[in-house]
């Protein structure tokens, strides 16, 4: 399949958040774009310099010393979140960062209160980020901060904690209510019993709190283990198919077509759940090329398009924070285990206001005039320090931007949508035209 321009942009838009003209790949075979796309990334695991986990740490997490330490800790947190960001944006890590984004709402933990539970959960998700769906699967059911989320703490012999068992079928694998029971769940809790973390977060089993009896889960009776569920999890097609469809709706459009995501799960379920094989499915098919500007851009994605776009440095921790919480996506803090719901969710009229404002707040100082709505006014007020400035403005090498962009697809370097009416309304595109585009509702799609 060969690519025009305007494709291109699509899949790297899409793939990796955004990729200037003069730095994509020169073929138009859209394989060989996906293939050098995927060569070329880089993983880099997000590490501050914190104490080692220990006895003496732990120690100090209780009284007044506990409450110092643990304001330090979200401080640190934040300054993980901004470094993500900013890893977001830098060459060679899109699709790394961008699968790593997916998967870290797909598995969603409130980790927002420790930076180590931060540090070992978003790693895992970024080391496995488009590898083996069933290593992924594995890794983050034995991570530390997964079995505190849900509770697999609370989970012993006799008195099962059905926490993890549900999130497991409905969010993370088959879907709600999808070849399962209530009773499969009530077992399946049994299986999972005795799961721990050590003090390192190392995943063991303690045999003491484990129930070694027998059960019957999906029809099947027998001495199950929390590893022989996953397994027979991942046996059921429909697991690939729950993954798929919510690839589908992350990288393609959220309106659903079923024979698209039936494509893609038979490639991840046929690969033995490799999910290279299934976005290679999605960046190589007609209807992935059909899907230009039907998405809404989520918040993170928005900001990290800008950055990329405008070689934007986003120095300042608090301001990125700050502008998340804004925009309704703080990462490392979804709303609750089911993550953030994306698609239209992402758009209110005070949210919208601001987004379309906010590239110009950013560029150019607030080039663009209108007056935000009165709830966000009073969302901002409420969120702002007293006498203290978020710094939205950047300065910006409008000459390299240039360079890197070729005069005639200007216009497609802004707007995916299909909207002739916008469209004719420009010819050559200038900074004052540049302004005008990203203050558009069609800016906010991809």
């Amino acid at each position: 399949m060969k690519l025009s321009k305007e494709e291109k942009y699509h899949l790297y838009r899409r793939a990796c958040f955004f990729e200037h003209s003069a730095n994509m790949h020169k073929s138009e075979e859209a394989e060989k774009i996906v293939d050098a796309i995927f060569k070329e990334q880089k993983i880099t695991p997000l590490t501050i310099d914190i104490p080692e986990w220990s006895e003496s740490v732990a120690k100090k997490s209780k009284g007044k010393k506990g409450q110092a330490l643990r304001k330090k800790w979200r401080k640190d947190v934040q300054v993980l979140n901004h470094m993500w960001v900013r890893q977001m944006m830098a060459p060679k890590y899109g699709l790394q960062e961008k699968m790593t984004l997916f998967w870290h709402g797909h598995f969603a933990c409130r980790t927002v209160t420790s930076p180590y539970g931060t540090m070992a959960l978003n790693n895992v998700i970024r080391e496995n980020a488009f590898g083996s769906f069933k290593e992924l699967l594995f890794a983050v059911s034995k991570s530390a901060p997964m079995i505190n989320y849900l509770h697999l703490r609370q989970n012993k012999k006799g008195h099962p904690n059905e926490d993890f068992a549900r999130e497991l079928c409905e969010l993370f694998t088959l879907g709600r209510d999808v070849d399962y029971t209530e009773k499969d769940v009530q077992e399946i809790a049994r299986a999972f019993t005795g799961w721990r973390s050590d003090p390192m977060g190392k995943h063991i089993v303690v045999e003491r709190l484990h129930d070694n009896g027998e059960k019957t889960i999906f029809g099947k009776t027998g001495n199950f283990n929390g590893e022989d569920v996953l397994n027979m999890i991942l046996e059921n097609k429909n697991t690939a198919r729950f993954i798929s469809k919510k690839l589908f709706k992350f990288l393609v459009e959220e309106k659903e077509n079923q024979d698209a995501i039936e494509e893609i799960a038979t490639s991840l379920y046929n690969s033995n759940y490799d999910i290279k094989a299934a976005l290679k499915t999605i960046f190589t098919s007609n209807w992935f090329y059909a899907s230009r500007g039907k998405l809404i851009l989520g918040p993170t994605e928005f900001l990290v398009l800008l950055g990329k776009l405008f070689d934007l440095k986003y120095d300042d921790v608090k301001t990125i924070i700050k502008m998340e919480a804004y925009l309704g996506q703080v990462l490392f803090d979804p709303p609750n285990v089911a993550g953030w719901p994306g698609g239209r969710k992402w758009i209110d009229s005070s949210r919208l206001a601001l987004r379309l404002r906010l590239g110009s707040l950013i560029i150019n100082r607030g080039y663009i005039e209108d007056a935000l709505t009165p709830e966000l006014d009073a969302m901002i007020k409420k969120k702002q320090p007293k006498k203290k400035e978020v710094k939205f403005y950047e300065d910006v090498d409008w000459d390299a931007f240039f360079k890197l962009n070729a005069p005639e697809d200007l216009y497609s370097v802004f707007i995916t949508t299909n909207n002739p009416g916008l469209k004719a309304n420009y010819g050559e595109i200038t900074l004052k035209e540049i302004i005008e585009l990203i203050s558009t509702p069609d800016f906010q799609m991809t």
